[in-house]
């Protein structure tokens, strides 16, 4: 048998007076008192996550994967509160990377920080490869403004006709302006 250790999964351990701060039904952050208990991670990919990350022949009941599920929201309520605090510390209104590892490393979590940076490099390397979309992608097409805009009105009328419903008598609706013109008359 197995057994999973909370020492192991959380190898940290705040002073009794940060854990009731954290954990207090009053503070609206946390538990269960504000608008931010109402966000959830998705129930069905945190326990996908579990069934992998679980030894073969090992099972986690439902009610054990909701406690999990639990502590991540709150894992992810103090981390974002600590790096929110760090944020607002250095005047910023942005949390950015370098919070998020400030926070990890505040609230204990040294051994992650290595691979939470390397991790962030490999991101970030991906991103300078990925291809960047042009701001104004129709600047170089060597049309004028005049002539794109006509010609967005062509298609906008042919996907207007093509788009049709036939009528009762099997031909496509006409044109209001059309049917207008034939009622006047």
């Amino acid at each position: 048998k197995r057994s999973l250790h909370p020492s192991s999964l959380f190898p940290f351990s705040p002073s009794r007076e940060r854990r009731r701060s954290l954990m207090s039904d009053d503070d609206e952050g946390f538990g269960g008192g504000g608008a931010s208990s109402d966000i959830m991670l998705p129930k069905a990919t945190v326990l996908r996550a579990i069934k992998d990350l679980l030894p073969k022949g090992l099972r986690c009941s439902s009610e054990t994967g909701n406690l999990i599920l639990e502590c991540c929201m709150e894992f992810l309520r103090m981390l974002s509160d600590e790096a929110n605090e760090l944020c607002t510390k250095q005047g910023k209104q942005t949390i950015g990377p370098d919070h998020i590892v400030k926070s990890l490393e505040e609230l204990g979590f040294q051994k992650w920080i290595q691979e939470l940076n390397e991790s962030l490099s490999s991101h970030k390397e991906a991103l300078k490869r990925k291809p960047r979309m042009k701001k104004n992608p129709m600047k170089d097409c060597g049309m004028t403004m005049e002539e794109l805009i006509e010609e967005q009105r062509k298609l906008f009328g042919q996907a207007n006709k093509a788009a049709a419903l036939p009528t009762a008598g099997g031909k496509a609706d006409e044109e209001p302006a059309a049917k207008k013109a034939k009622t006047e008359t």
